[in-house]
């Protein structure tokens, strides 16, 4: 039990499989879900909003096309796709979602390439952990 309990601060699991978090990590990771592998329920949500966002997402760009076209499609038609428009999910819309990192789930700060927050960056970059990165020297 005691074993568990130390390997539980070292050792943190992270989509299925246990990685080794280094100790600047360990205050953030320490909150992992076990069951749904993200760093706290803010990232949960944002994963749900995702999905809400890629499954109504072919069908908001087709209304939303119909209520951009100009002296083209009658104004009832245009009132119809506003009333569908409400009917959608508000969080299927891409203007609510907000970016978080993938690690930490912090809001600021991101580095939009890798999905990390900045700190959570440099410190993979010291290491070579990201592909295409160099550290600068001169």
């Amino acid at each position: 039990m005691a074993l568990q309990g130390v390997l539980g601060r070292i050792m943190t699991p992270v989509f299925g499989c246990l990685v080794q978090v280094p100790r600047c990590q360990q205050l953030h990771t320490t909150l992992v879900l076990d069951k749904l592998k993200y760093p706290n329920w803010k990232m949960v949500k944002e994963v749900k909003h995702r999905k809400a966002v890629k499954e109504y997402a072919f069908e908001r760009i087709n209304i939303n096309a119909v209520r951009k076209a100009k002296h083209i499609i009658p104004p009832e038609v245009k009132e119809i796709a506003d009333k569908e428009i409400e009917a959608l999910p508000r969080m299927s819309s891409i203007s609510m979602l907000h970016k978080r990192c993938m690690i930490t789930s912090r809001p600021r700060g991101l580095v939009t390439r890798w999905r990390l927050s900045r700190i959570v960056w440099r410190h993979e970059a010291d290491y070579n952990k990201l592909s295409g990165v160099q550290r600068a020297m001169w």
